[in-house]
């Protein structure tokens, strides 16, 4: 039986379902551990979020606090923040919002969502659990490789990866335990921080909701993303400039989600692609789909849409990439290509073979069903919490801060250069001593 638990949950959004995976996540965990722990959540909302119905929410909070986002320029002159933080979670009024909930009344344990919330944390004399959902620093390769290694975006993504490889690593390393979203990340975080206490919480899905039905396929290949994520629309544009040609037969690519930019829009060819864009309910897209592509080429942690497709019994073909986190096997759960050529002749293959399709298929959603059932990621929390709870907690613990100095332009982002390289030197050092 499970310790009943005073928690403080922060979250960089409202928990909601329907518009992210991530926000998913929090919404299905949520509305599960409620039941068995008394949870606080104190979200940071935007413009559109503020005045949401509180119906939105999963039930059974004990109470929730919403802190309006505000513009906030980050003092920033060396260019050190990544993007996500300097633009949105810098402003020490979060912070202090954490500080004050955390006074306000006791709790046993502070469970913050987002690498970014490293920059926010105030100390504490409670265990600390950070999430992470994905391991920025490490898609910075294949995106630049997905992009056909270009010479002039070397740099920039150079830059980023050492930006983003400082940060996320001195954020895990402020958390008392970090929870990963697959063992893939974990293993990355720990070859820089070999003593970093970590547990794995895989995304999940519901298998009662995303279930099997019947249904007329209307399209050969569908592909489900949130284009506010760059690695789905390269995804698009790969499966439209590399797959399709390579296919030796009619298909037609149908592309779902929310936020596509007008260059998406503009891929839209009669009995070719069909760009349908947002949806109220994608279960009966998913039904009618032949195929499920997914050639997400760069990114960490897992994607929701291809659990999802699993559940529903689609049969599913992605990368690598795509595949990480699952821990399927190949040929029986999905097929994984890599390459445009190796990805057309699977598609091909489960176009022209409904019975491998189908049997692809059911085992996927066997798959689903028996290691991410939310049900089974809520539970598994309770053994996260036990092992949070056991780890010394530091206590007066450094906010993930960045260095300031008076240059500005391109002089403090060269200075800013020079210090995160001696940085990204330090941490690979440390790597190699660990090795």
């Amino acid at each position: 039986m499970a310790r009943h638990l005073r928690l403080l949950w922060v979250t960089p959004h409202l928990p909601r379902r329907g518009v992210s995976a991530a926000r998913e996540r929090w919404w299905a965990l949520l509305a599960r551990l409620a039941g068995r722990h008394r949870i606080t959540l104190l979200c940071f909302v935007d413009p559109e979020d503020r005045d949401a119905p509180a119906d939105v929410l999963p039930p059974g909070l004990a109470a929730v606090h919403r802190v309006a986002k505000r513009y906030f320029a980050a003092d920033d002159g060396l260019a050190m923040l990544p993007r996500t933080v300097a633009g949105a979670f810098a402003d020490p009024m979060l912070r202090g919002a954490i500080a004050e909930r955390l006074a306000a009344e006791p709790f046993d344990l502070v469970q913050y969502e987002y690498t970014e919330m490293g920059h926010l944390m105030p100390p504490a004399a409670i265990p600390t659990l950070l999430t992470v959902h994905q391991v920025s620093f490490a898609a910075e390769g294949p995106l630049w490789r997905a992009q056909g290694r270009p010479a002039r975006l070397g740099p920039v993504l150079l830059h980023r990866y050492l930006r983003e490889l400082d940060f996320e690593l001195r954020a895990v390393a402020a958390a008392d335990h970090v929870v990963t979203m697959s063992a893939e990340d974990a293993a990355r975080l720990r070859r820089f921080v070999p003593q970093l206490e970590v547990s794995v919480s895989p995304v999940g899905v519901d298998c009662a909701y995303y279930a099997p039905m019947p249904a007329e396929p209307t399209c050969d290949l569908l592909f489900v993303g949130n284009f506010g994520h760059p690695p789905n629309a390269d995804a698009v544009r790969f499966l439209v400039d590399d797959v399709l040609p390579r296919l030796g037969r009619p298909a037609l690519l149908r592309v779902i989600g929310r936020d596509m930019p007008p260059a998406l829009h503009a891929l839209a060819r009669p009995g070719v692609v069909d760009v349908v864009g947002a949806v109220d309910d994608v279960r009966p897209h998913l039904a009618a789909a032949r195929i499920v592509a997914a050639p997400v080429r760069f990114g960490t942690g897992m994607r929701g849409k291809v659990l999802e497709a699993l559940a529903m019994g689609r049969p599913v073909v992605t990368t690598s990439v795509g595949a990480e986190g699952l821990g399927a096997l190949p040929g029986e759960h999905l097929l994984v290509a890599d390459d445009a050529g190796q990805f057309a002749a699977d598609c091909r293959r489960l176009l022209e073979e409904p019975a491998l399709a189908e049997r692809i298929g059911a085992a996927g959603r066997a798959l689903a069903c028996a290691r991410f059932d939310w049900d089974i990621v809520a539970d598994a929390h309770d053994v996260i919490y036990e092992r949070a709870l056991h780890t010394p907690v530091r206590g007066a613990r450094p906010v993930v801060t960045m260095p300031h100095a008076p240059l500005r332009g391109w002089p403090g982002i060269a200075a800013g250069a020079a210090l995160l390289t001696v940085r990204g030197l330090a941490w690979h050092l440390r790597r190699a001593r660990a090795a």
